[in-house]
Formats: structure tokens, C-alpha cells, sequence
């Protein structure tokens, strides 16, 4: 006897219902940074005025953080209508998703706003090139594991990837265990770029020649 036969077994905990559903995670998670990109393309991060009034670094940073973000958490519930529910994918936990993508949104705004309020116009560049690591990174459209050792480095700390992860577990009933360390990652995320704004704000009350004639804008 050569050997006894081998029987395989599959047992899927969470699958896709189809291709465009299991796209769908990945292409919601970026359509999010793309929404709240595009607000700093609008909205300026630090009110100058605020800034000349010598009112606290704090509030600046934040009352600049907070209308993009909830201008982002109307952006995350039309994703979630128009790009999803409207093209008949499957979501286990309908209620719990917008929730965490409104999540997403604001910790994504919060994100480039420490970014743009830090360095100007070079954060906004600094945005989308941080967009474009996170495209080959953030495994969504193959297993991160397969990607070069530098790129896997990357996909454990840029927040895409738990974005991406935590709109998984909640579309395809995935394990909740896994979807916490999604939300206490982002949330990192989100509290370490209120922090930056924060010092940018306290950095900006000082007025230069290169802030009231800058070398650069976009």
C-alpha cells in the first residue's frame, strides 16, 4: 500500500456572496479616503481668524477637524446606500457597518488634517501618496500575505488595511473579536492626528512670511 486516500474538507466561518462582494471592502474603504481627500481640497484645516483671535490651540485644531468629519460621515452613509446596499451585496450587520465606516471617515479626516494643517499643501500631496501605498498594501483586492516583506511591514501599520479588514467581518459575518482590534487600531489613528493637529494649531498662532505668502498652494 502506497497510502490511504485523503479526503478534503472545506468550512468557510465567512465568504462573499460573489466577485463584486468581495471587492466591495476595499473599494468602500477607498472610496472614504478619496471623500475626505477631496474635502481638504474645500475646506481650509485652520480658521485664521480663530488663529488671529488667540483662541486655544486645541479648539482651533478641533472645530477645523469636526465639519469635514461630519461632512464625511454623510459621505460614508451614500457610500454604503449607493455602493453597496443599491448593488444587491449581501451586509450581515447593516447597522453596525455604517457605524464603522462612519468611523473610518473620521479617523481618515482626521488623518489628513493633521497632515495638511502640519505641512500645507505638501500634506495634501502627502494624502494621496499615502492613498496610493495603501492601494498595494492594504490587500484588498489580493492576500496581503503574498506582497514583498516591505509592503506586509506596511500593510500592519497604515489603517486602510483594518478598515479594509473590519468592512469584511461585518459584510460577511467574519469574527467580532477581530473587528475590536480593527476599531482599537483606527482609533489610534484617530486620537495620535488630533494630537498633531492639535500641536499644528499651537504651531500656526506664530505667523511667518512664508504662511502669508506661501511658496506653494493647492
Amino acid at each position: 500500500m502506497i497510502g490511504n486516500p485523503v479526503a478534503v474538507t472545506n468550512d468557510n466561518q465567512a465568504a462573499a456572496s460573489n466577485y463584486g462582494a468581495g471587492m466591495a471592502p476595499f473599494f468602500g474603504a477607498l472610496s472614504l479616503w478619496i471623500g475626505a481627500y477631496v474635502l481638504f481640497l474645500l475646506v481650509r484645516p485652520l480658521s485664521n481668524r480663530a488663529l488671529a483671535a488667540q483662541q486655544p490651540a486645541w479648539r482651533v485644531a478641533l472645530s477645523g477637524w469636526m465639519t469635514p468629519a461630519l461632512l464625511a460621515v454623510g459621505q460614508s452613509v451614500l457610500v454604503f446606500l449607493l455602493a453597496i446596499k443599491a448593488q444587491g451585496f449581501g451586509v450581515q450587520h447593516p447597522v453596525a457597518m455604517i457605524a464603522f465606516m462612519a468611523f473610518v471617515s473620521m479617523t481618515y479626516v482626521a488623518i489628513l488634517h493633521a497632515l495638511v494643517s502640519r505641512f500645507g499643501a505638501v500634506g495634501k500631496f502627502l494624502g494621496l501618496v499615502l492613498m496610493v501605498v495603501q492601494l498595494v498594501s492594504g490587500g484588498g483586492t489580493f492576500p496581503w500575505q503574498t506582497l514583498p516583506a516591505p509592503l506586509q511591514a506596511l500593510h500592519r501599520v497604515l489603517p486602510m488595511s483594518y478598515a479594509i479588514d473590519g468592512l469584511r467581518h461585518l459584510m460577511y459575518n467574519g469574527r467580532m473579536s477581530l473587528l475590536a482590534l480593527d476599531i482599537g487600531v483606527l482609533a489610534l489613528f484617530l486620537a495620535a492626528a488630533l494630537v498633531v493637529s492639535g500641536l499644528s494649531a499651537h504651531r500656526a498662532r506664530i505667523w511667518t512670511p512664508a504662511r502669508v505668502k506661501p511658496d506653494l498652494s493647492l
